[in-house]
């Protein structure tokens, strides 16, 4: 079978995931994998990840021959601007379309049901993408007809993986984590959960790897954590430095647009117990004795100060967090599920897909994937002047005001043409 892989980039998770499956698909099953990038790459490890394994990647240049080539074609999405402009762009064609959602879709960007629906098959990356509000019943039961769960997590091998072995207390009981430290993703009262971590244990220290974010550093000088929380900036061995934490604190925005959480899943194989946020993806990744969902600061403490003061508890949970990803998330099956829609998709009905419904515009683009609040505020913004524009924006979910991420600047940034794009830009810079 001939698969072409269409996204944006082939950089962060998304591009771990899908340089992965089209390796494992070649080495497991003899398929052709290609995949097609709508931008230069900025980072290019998963591209020459690729070449070293006979998977072609390429530039897209407007040419349709290669859309032809394919027996099917996987849009990988999550809502990344130049991707909009590709599928509105895309002639009525009839090939077979697979939709890989790299983003949960519950929150921005979201995954409204005539977009997914226009697709033969739909692969998610975690169950909770099934929970989207903006979905009436009739779509969610059309949608569960044709979806897959693929995880996006590349060539991950957790049985590979060295774990933790020393649970032992020591003079500092270090609360770890690794991931994106800005507001988008992490949760907006990280610095008070922390603090409040700080007046019940003592020797606690808090290790935060990623890339600096200052907004999240001054939240925890503020509130008088300089001395306990270590910033380490990118690390390029997260797991060794996992091996050093005591628990993994996973705190996220209820709103984050997280899918299959790789670090969380390298945590977990590195025999670390775990604590996040009874929500979201998270609920469905850490089951109860691999370590513990809480719904409040106050329980996240409370579960904190039980395993600093019990490692043999510590131990038990981690040992228990890598065997769970050992047993369910294997690659030869992952790629299996992967191929299984892929030759679905192929064997349906031909019909020409078109994208006409995302609007003729760069801000209507955008405005597709907003949720009704968030689309509310922005189109009330827009009548307003520039004073009230800027309340309206600051009310807006923090991921649309990131840079990336496929964010409002991010939009505005590949469509400088788009004077709407471009006057929200200008308040969100003042």
């Amino acid at each position: 079978m001939k698969i072409l892989h269409i996204a944006a980039h082939l950089g962060g998770g998304a591009g771990k995931a899908i340089s992965g499956i089209a390796i494992q698909g070649q080495q497991f099953f003899k398929d052709t994998h290609r995949i097609l990038l709508l931008q230069q790459p900025e980072k290019t490890v998963y591209v020459q990840e690729c070449w070293r394994n006979g998977v072609e990647v390429s530039n897209w240049n407007d040419n349709l021959v290669l859309l032809g080539w394919a027996d099917v074609v996987v849009v990988s999405w999550w809502n990344h601007p130049v991707m909009a402009r590709f599928l509105r762009e895309l002639p009525p064609l009839e090939v077979p379309l697979v939709l890989w959602c790299h983003v949960n879709g519950c929150h921005y960007p979201m995954l409204p049901a005539v977009f997914a629906e226009e697709f033969d098959r739909i692969l998610f990356t975690s169950p909770y993408s099934l929970e989207n509000s903006l979905w009436t019943q009739a779509e969610r039961l059309r949608i569960r007809e044709k979806f897959e769960i693929v995880w996006g997590m590349g060539q991950f091998a957790p049985e590979e993986m060295i774990p933790k072995g020393d649970y032992k207390n020591r003079d500092m009981f270090t609360v770890g984590y690794v991931g994106t430290l800005n507001y988008g993703k992490i949760h907006p009262n990280f610095a008070a959960y922390c603090k409040e971590a700080y007046s019940r244990i003592p020797n606690i220290k808090f290790v935060l790897a990623g890339d600096q974010d200052a907004v999240l550093e001054q939240e925890i000088r503020s509130a008088g954590l300089a001395e306990r929380a270590t910033f380490t900036g990118f690390v390029s061995d997260a797991p060794a430095l996992m091996r050093t934490f005591d628990v993994f604190g996973y705190l996220l925005n209820p709103e984050h647009y997280g899918t299959t959480e790789n670090v969380l899943l390298e945590a977990m194989a590195c025999g670390l117990p775990v604590i996040a946020l009874r929500q979201n993806v998270e609920q469905y990744i850490i089951p109860p004795e691999a370590g513990a969902l809480v719904e409040d600061a106050a329980e996240y403490v409370q579960q904190l100060e039980t395993l600093w003061k019990d490692p043999v508890k510590r131990r038990k949970m981690g040992h228990c967090a890598r065997a769970c990803v050992i047993e369910r998330y294997d690659g030869r099956k992952n790629a299996k599920n992967f191929r299984i829609a892929c030759r679905s998709a192929a064997s349906a009905r031909e019909r020409a897909h078109s994208f006409t419904f995302l609007g003729d515009s760069p801000w209507e683009w955008f405005l597709h994937f907003l949720d009704e609040r968030n689309r509310a505020l922005l189109e009330t913004a827009r009548e307003l002047d520039d004073l009230f524009a800027r309340d309206a924006l600051r009310k807006c979910s923090p991921i649309l005001r990131e840079k990336r991420k496929s964010s409002l600047r991010h939009f505005a940034a590949i469509y400088p043409q788009d004077e709407i794009l471009q006057r929200f830009d200008s308040l969100l810079k003042e």
